[in-house]
């Protein structure tokens, strides 16, 4: 009967990796030496999303648009329609972050100031699409090898996923909290999963790597097509850095979801309509300047 109705109990999953492993500071040194060679970034993207704004309305919106990235926190992502023109923009610079979103899919922009940063205050929530966050999954950034600072890591083998996983904990008012979750590829060392958490250790940010996302018994798995090699001239290929080509990222506090395919990524040179990066390429707009009905500012009074 178990036979004929089919499998009753979990069905396994791929066998365990039971090889030798790396130790922490070895695992970190790999990821930064990949990452280290990527200080500016500039890629042309196809994105599709849907945005829900404070009113809970959702903006199903696609096109394509560029992203634009400098070490260690600037970034600009713009998500463009050639009919209505650019539908949101999300970015930060040493200074600040920000989203603004056009007509079509809020007619806000939501900011704030890195000094006034808590990457647990819950008022972060409001935001649909979270700047902070989306420069935190890029997945190229770099990791602190004092491994004593805060937020502090711990690292852990998960052998069904053949992963390392990486937890960042960091000091509340009345507790320790983690804040970060990554599982890098055993093999690469390429992220496969990213998970951001609030102030209740609930997920405030999922981000997978994948055409699909593919969970094989509560583990994420891993496809070397997901990622894509960026040149660096004077290199020879095997030389050149990897980075994720497919980003699928989920808000559960706001219900909104984004996903970018990255295309012609290159280090500093231009390619057709995607600019060189520089500082000017990353200046906020100026929220008291007409080009949406509302404006808030994160830690301060919601304003007009």
């Amino acid at each position: 009967m178990l036979l004929v109705g089919g499998c009753c109990m979990p069905c396994p999953g791929p066998a365990p990796y039971t090889g030798p492993t790396e130790s922490m500071v070895r695992v970190v040194a790999e990821i930064n030496a990949n990452n280290s060679k990527l200080p500016t970034l500039a890629a042309h993207h196809f994105y599709e999303a849907d945005v829900v704004d404070e009113k809970k309305q959702n903006h199903h919106v696609s096109g394509d648009g560029v992203l634009l990235y400098m070490t260690p926190n600037s970034m600009r992502l713009t998500a463009d329609n050639t009919v209505v023109g650019t539908v949101f923009e999300i970015g930060s610079n040493p200074k600040s972050y920000w989203l603004k979103l056009g007509p079509q899919t809020g007619d806000t922009m939501y900011w704030g100031n890195w000094a006034d940063y808590d990457a647990l205050d819950p008022q972060n929530a409001q935001i649909p699409i979270r700047p902070d966050m989306v420069l935190d999954v890029l997945g190229i950034t770099m990791i602190n090898p004092n491994f004593n600072t805060t937020p502090a890591p711990t690292m852990r083998f998960d052998p069904y996923a053949d992963a390392y996983v990486f937890v960042w904990s960091g000091k509340a008012p009345t507790q320790w909290v983690a804040l970060r979750e990554v599982w890098y590829d055993r093999t690469t060392k390429l992220p496969k999963l990213i998970l951001l958490y609030d102030m209740n250790g609930r997920v405030a940010l999922r981000a997978e790597f994948a055409d699909q996302s593919k969970i094989v018994n509560g583990r994420p798995t891993f496809d070397i097509k997901n990622y894509r090699q960026v040149p660096l001239p004077g290199l020879s290929k095997d030389q050149w850095p990897w980075m994720p080509e497919n980003y699928h990222l989920y808000f559960p506090a706001s219900g909104s979801k984004l996903t970018f395919t990255i295309e012609r990524a290159a280090l500093t040179e231009p390619d057709q309509d995607v600019v060189r990066p520089e500082r000017r390429s990353f200046r906020m707009p100026n929220p008291a300047e007409p080009g949406v009905s509302k404006v808030y500012q994160i830690g301060q009074p919601a304003g007009n």
